[in-house]
């Protein structure tokens, strides 16, 4: 992993890794729905700017109807119903234990990966599959 890299993966971590402690704090005086609303109102309106800013704007005519309908559904899928999911469970628990189990969503995409996208069930792919389930159980009984 070059410099650049690191750094991004390290900021990753940072920003992911904070975010669920500021929502949890929220989350005590807020509804998971009016908690979601704000949270990606400010983000949409960062997104606008920031699209603005470096022109990528711009290319918004020449993404196809099939790709704003992928996109789109995607966002109502991740950005919507499962941050609002998230939210409600996060509400619920120990963030430190709440975080980690629904950070196993690759294990939802692996598996659906290989029954939609048709791609091969390797044994580097199948033993990760099994860690994450193995994890998973772990963290259920901690």
């Amino acid at each position: 992993m070059n410099g650049k890299a690191l750094a991004l993966w390290l900021l990753t971590l940072l920003f992911w890794g904070s975010s669920p402690l500021l929502e949890k704090l929220a989350l005590r005086a807020v509804s998971p729905l009016l908690a979601l609303t704000i949270r990606t109102s400010v983000a949409a309106v960062a997104l606008v700017l920031a699209a603005l800013l470096t022109g990528e704007a711009g290319g918004i005519p020449e993404v196809s109807p099939r790709d704003l309908l992928i996109l789109g559904a995607s966002g109502i899928l991740a950005g919507f119903l499962g941050m609002l999911t998230y939210f409600s469970l996060l509400k619920t628990g120990a963030a430190s234990k709440i975080v980690p189990l629904t950070a196993a969503y690759p294990l939802v995409t692996a598996v659906l990966a290989l029954l939609i996208l048709r791609e091969d069930l390797t044994l580097t792919r199948l033993l990760g599959i099994l860690l994450t389930v193995a994890g998973l159980i772990i963290l259920q009984r901690s």
